[in-house]
């Protein structure tokens, strides 16, 4: 085989691009920080590093649903928390109404704070978090608790109607993932159908019922019904209420350990990632400078080769 000088001079400008090709690709692995950054590079690898994005994107969008589920849930206690405090200062007064002895001036301020705490609690009921009313079951965006009159001076004006419930189409949900095939009820009603045929919670309807014929007997001078009757549906309430804190208090805790384990898992993904894409710097240091020598070499070899000419031969 005969060896021209173009093959030589063709041989060597290919492994000079070869080189070149080699150390742009270091310099680029170290400027990105990548291993991995076209297919090409790493054709079995890509496939592990995207079923590592996509879990770490599920697990991220887990994390907001956790975050949001707590906050939902944190709002809820803050309310019953004021419930409850409502409702111990209306079982002081409902105590002290029960007192035969007061004047009438003394039992029509009481029974006019006992018209504010009903507002209260009216108002709690209808507490919103993000613009979605907590206690309305899947309607969260009605109103849950209306008066059926606006009249003060109506008899109705203490009745309250519960427009909250399940959704008429029935595809409103109140609930979250929180965990792959996990989800978490966020909903914080039960309903219940009362002897009128309509629908009620089972946590503010007895409370606002207990703090309306409280009310009325405040106005009729009811005392024996105040000192035995409406205590005892007061703490009945009170204990309802209790109990729905108890149910809150254990969906935070779930929330919580949830949290704690995407966490966790969410630290062992980004792990696995960057062992799957990210280069090892040192190393990648040590490979661009030995390319770098190479290319240098090749050069330096090349510029001999190149270098003679017909002229240099006559001469």
């Amino acid at each position: 085989m005969r060896i021209t000088n173009n093959t030589l001079i063709n041989n060597m400008l290919r492994q000079l691009n070869s080189g070149l090709g080699r150390l742009g690709q270091y310099q680029e692995q170290l400027a990105s920080g990548r291993r991995v950054l076209k297919p090409s590079d790493d054709p079995a690898g890509i496939v592990s590093i995207s079923q590592l994005k996509t879990s770490l994107f599920e697990n991220q969008q887990l994390l907001s649903n956790v975050d949001s589920a707590y906050s939902w849930l944190d709002s809820a206690d803050t309310v019953l928390a004021s419930v409850t405090s409502v409702m111990h200062r209306a079982k002081e007064l409902t105590i002290y109404a029960a007192t035969e002895v007061l004047s009438d001036s003394d039992r029509y301020a009481i029974q006019e704070e006992m018209k504010q705490l009903f507002d209260n609690v009216l108002q709690l009921a209808n507490s919103t978090h993000s613009g979605r009313y907590l206690f309305g079951g899947q309607k969260t965006t009605t109103v849950p608790f209306t008066r059926e009159s606006l009249d003060p001076n109506d008899p109705n004006f203490f009745n309250i109607v519960y427009q909250g419930g399940r959704s008429d189409d029935g595809t409103a949900s109140q609930s979250l993932e929180i965990n792959a095939n996990s989800v978490l009820d966020l909903s914080l009603v039960q309903t219940k159908v009362n002897a009128d045929g309509k629908v009620e919670d089972s946590l503010f309807m007895p409370i606002l019922s207990t703090f309306r014929k409280i009310i009325a007997d405040m106005e009729q001078g009811n005392v024996s019904d105040l000192s035995s009757v409406d205590i005892e549906q007061l703490e009945s309430a009170l204990d309802n209420v209790l109990s729905y804190r108890a149910v809150v208090g254990a969906k935070v805790n779930r929330v919580q350990m949830a949290k704690e384990r995407l966490q966790e898992l969410k630290i062992n993904f980004n792990q696995l990632l960057s062992n799957a894409q990210d280069i090892d710097v040192a190393e990648t240091i040590m490979q661009l400078k030995s390319e770098e020598y190479v290319y240098r070499t090749a050069l330096a070899v090349g510029a001999r080769i190149i270098q003679p000419s017909l002229v240099d031969f006559l001469k």
